[in-house]
């Protein structure tokens, strides 16, 4: 029998035009969806629904709207519903679509670009829907506006009917938006249901509940007034969790703190303005550096505790930054700056003694949110704020707000800044003493270690 021809290695020693791929709208979410979501197993299943959940946030916080549901169906599927403006229905004038089509298959298409809708949003990429529609088996969307609702479905990012319910149904491409019937009136909001494609998704992939709920409450702390409920119908029984929460990160930053307080919580707040040049489009078509001058918002909660662990959450439009940024930075370095100012003011502080950034943090519970129109994140899932002028702004303010609560002459705020006060030298004095603990430690094990003659072994001790 003759042995099998081996197969061949090489490359295509040719490259020209024919190798080139173009990917067209939604083709390049389904072909790389870790660059628009992270991956494609439960972090990114969660990270989809964070996206919607976090356009009907957006609507809150312009004003409108106080509650959003969120359910968990048992066929898989996922629903958020609003009681916001409603996605815009009108015709698009440069697509010629309705504005949900835009919105749902459409990158980089939104109302989050400097158009007069949003101040400060956690959406600013202009991809979320459209990328959560893309890797959909099938998304429903029901509008209230003007007093109609109306409907459309997608399938895999492409507008069309379904025959029936569920992901599995028959499908037939359409363009357009349907009438499904008459609003109550004044009734406004948006309706979306989605199945998540298995197609991309891995088999195990789920929604996590406990997580869930871990993001609705932090948002109702960081959006006072507004109602989310979220409703899991997945198990034997039906679970059910409404949060809200009025008193803002106030209430917040004591939720998170776990010892016994020494200061109450005192807020930082204040303004700064900064200059961002960006390119944006002139009459003729062709983009043009332009200076455009930003508000950012710093609003900051701060407490210390007798313990000896830190707790720094922070926030960009309510969008939580895990991984911090400049916001944080800038928080971190006024926190030392103003604690060592306060002390060159009293006697607290030896000669020659010091406090450094873990000092301060010690016992510290602290909420930082900043507010500012089109924020530069690090990728997509914006775990990291990226705006420069942020740090130098945020430093301002919490040097200026935090410095007059520490030298106050107040009798509520003396006896509290003395404390804590106290509490930063204590721990500045702790850790020296830990180091040079550490440091005679290292040094008597050098010398146990060495071999001295026998006339010397006294002097080891």
């Amino acid at each position: 029998m003759a042995a099998p021809t081996p197969r061949s290695t090489e490359l295509d020693p040719t490259y020209n035009a024919r190798h080139l791929l173009v990917l067209e709208g939604l083709e390049a979410v389904r072909k790389r969806p870790g660059m628009y979501i992270g991956s494609t197993d439960s972090r990114g299943l969660m990270h989809c629904l964070w996206e919607i959940i976090d356009n009907a946030v957006d609507e809150a916080l312009a004003g409108h709207g106080d509650r959003i549901d969120v359910v968990l169906h048992k066929d898989g599927s996922v629903e958020v519903k609003d009681r916001a403006r409603g996605i815009p229905v009108d015709i698009e004038p440069k697509t010629k679509l309705s504005g949900v089509e835009v919105v749902f298959t459409k990158l980089h298409a939104g109302g989050k670009f400097g158009g007069g809708s949003y101040n400060a949003s956690g959406g600013l990429h202009g991809v979320g829907a459209s990328v959560v529609n893309a890797l959909s088996a099938r998304l429903d969307v029901e509008v209230d506006r003007g007093g109609t609702v109306w409907t459309t479905s997608f399938r895999r990012g492409v507008a069309g009917e379904f025959d029936g319910e569920g992901a599995v149904a028959g499908f037939t491409p359409a363009k357009g938006l349907r009438k499904a019937g008459r609003a109550r009136k004044g009734v406004t909001g948006t309706r979306i249901r989605y199945w998540a494609d298995r197609q991309i998704f891995t088999r195990d992939a789920a929604f996590n509940y406990d997580e869930l709920v871990t993001r609705a409450r932090q948002t109702s702390f960081l959006v006072p007034g507004l109602e989310l409920v979220i409703r899991d119908e997945r198990g034997d029984e039906v679970t059910e969790e409404s949060f809200k929460h009025d008193g803002g990160i106030s209430e917040f930053c004591e939720f998170l703190a776990t010892d016994q307080k020494v200061t109450e919580v005192i807020r930082l707040t204040g303004t700064g303005n900064f200059t961002e040049t960006v390119p944006m489009l002139d009459d003729a078509g062709h983009m043009t550096p332009t200076d455009v001058e930003r508000d950012l918002e710093v609003d900051i909660a701060v407490r210390w505790g007798d313990g000896y662990e830190t707790e720094v959450r922070s926030f960009v439009n309510i969008v939580a930054t895990p991984k911090g940024g400049t916001h944080v930075a800038g928080f971190e370095r006024a926190l030392s700056k103003s604690f060592t100012n306060a002390l060159d003011g009293t006697r607290l502080l030896k000669s020659g003694e010091e406090i450094i950034k873990d000092d301060v943090l010690e016992g510290l519970t602290s909420v930082v949110t900043v507010r500012l129109a089109e924020p530069q994140f690090d990728g997509q899932t914006k775990e990291v704020l990226g705006t420069p002028a942020a740090s130098r702004i945020v430093a301002k303010v919490v040097q200026k707000e935090l410095e007059a609560f520490l030298t106050s002459t107040k009798r509520e705020h003396k006896a509290q800044a003395r404390a804590v006060l106290e509490k930063v030298v204590a721990a500045s004095r702790t850790r020296v003493a830990a180091r040079q603990h550490r440091e005679l430690q290292r040094r008597k094990t050098a010398l146990e270690s060495s071999a001295l003659p026998a006339k010397l072994a006294d002097c080891r001790s």
